[in-house]
């Protein structure tokens, strides 16, 4: 589109960028309606959408970079008084201690940022898909943060509802159905750098001890795919034990690790890594002993640091809902972050430590 400016009384036509008003002048309605199509606002007529970016396209339009900056800025500046609602759906079997962690990570971030937090439990009896919509509905629900702690039968890893509503963003992999936005700790590049530690160390003889479900489910086989490449890499044969269970059956590990001759075992998390410590396994001086997720820094292991996490799961939602990105995903964004290296104590320097292998590639 050209516009006409006048220099010296001599009129030069000057290229000029298509705007908004521009797009509602040609197609007859107001601005803001070319703002909500060109967002694919699901509460418009799907003719008027269509027309409207057909339109748009026709004349060239292009979104300003620098005016979506400048609104998310006076969005961030802005206080805000109403609070809008993000719905944090929590499944069964959810540890009230878990709940209590992520509530006090989750709700300052989201309260920041002008949202606010609601608990709202799914698969119980009463909850029918369609009355979990329409509780959301009714409560203006802005969109849905899914945690998926205790997703662990195929019934309760899909979760039904009218998606076409919400944005949606969940946390690890125990969602099964439906397929949405993810961010989760990298499971893989966890444990591949877990190992490469531990040889930093001199330990070669490495085992890995991880409850069966969450070798295999949980962690989307990450864990355990990390693991036998660095093993690989080292030369060594993955040495896995996989428990069945929630109960440790001591007697069958001590003859796994005496059978492999093993001088550390890699274990899933911060009680697996406290019942190795308080047994008679003579933690770290006979046997290392590390964690895939460790909060405690007396455990040495990785630290997925679930407040970034739990961060960027809230930036991305919100980012959906400035967006109107509603509903389940053509193709599913994958948001995978790497986790922290924590010395501890359950490790030990060995007397003639390798060198540790390059860094990750």
């Amino acid at each position: 589109m050209l516009a006409l400016i006048r220099r010296d009384c001599l009129v030069i036509p000057m290229e000029r960028r298509v705007r908004l008003q521009d797009i509602a002048t040609g197609s007859g309605v107001h601005f803001s309606t070319v703002s909500r199509a060109l967002r694919n606002d699901p509460c418009l007529p799907r003719a008027t959408v269509e027309r409207i970016q057909a339109l748009a396209q026709k004349m060239g339009y292009q979104a300003d970079p620098n005016a979506k900056a400048m609104a998310v800025y006076r969005r961030a500046i802005r206080p805000s008084s109403v609070r809008n609602t993000l719905a944090l759906l929590v499944p069964p079997m959810t540890h009230l201690e878990t709940l209590e962690g992520i509530l006090g990570r989750v709700r300052p971030l989201a309260e920041n940022q002008g949202y606010r937090i609601e608990l709202l439990h799914t698969h119980v009896p009463t909850m029918s898909p369609t009355r979990l919509t329409r509780i959301l509905k009714s409560r203006g629900t802005a969109g849905l943060l899914v945690l998926p702690d205790g997703f662990e039968t195929k019934q309760l890893r899909r979760l039904k509802l009218d998606w076409s509503l919400f944005p949606a963003v969940t946390l690890g992999h125990g969602l099964f159905w439906p397929s949405l936005h993810r961010v989760s700790d990298n499971h893989f590049r966890n444990a591949k750098q877990l190992v490469r530690r531990m040889v930093g160390l001199g330990y070669r003889r490495i085992g890995f001890c991880v409850e069966a479900s969450m070798a295999a489910m949980h962690a989307d086989g990450g864990w355990r795919g990390g693991y036998l490449v660095e093993m690989e890499r080292l030369g060594e044969p993955p040495r896995p034990f996989y428990v069945k269970g929630e109960t440790l059956d001591f007697t069958a590990i001590r003859t796994w690790i005496k059978r492999e001759r093993l001088d550390a075992v890699i274990v899933d998390g911060n009680n697996m890594v406290a019942n190795f410590f308080g047994s008679d396994l003579k933690v770290p001086e006979r046997l290392g002993v590390a964690g895939l997720i460790v909060t405690n820094p007396l455990f040495s292991g990785m630290d997925p640091d679930y407040d970034r996490v739990w961060r960027t799961a809230l930036d991305f939602l919100i980012y959906l809902i400035h967006t109107n990105q509603r509903g389940i995903p053509e193709s599913p964004q994958r948001i995978m972050l790497e986790g922290n290296w924590v010395p501890g104590t359950t490790l030990r320097r060995m007397n003639s430590p390798l060198s540790l292998l390059p860094d990750l590639d």
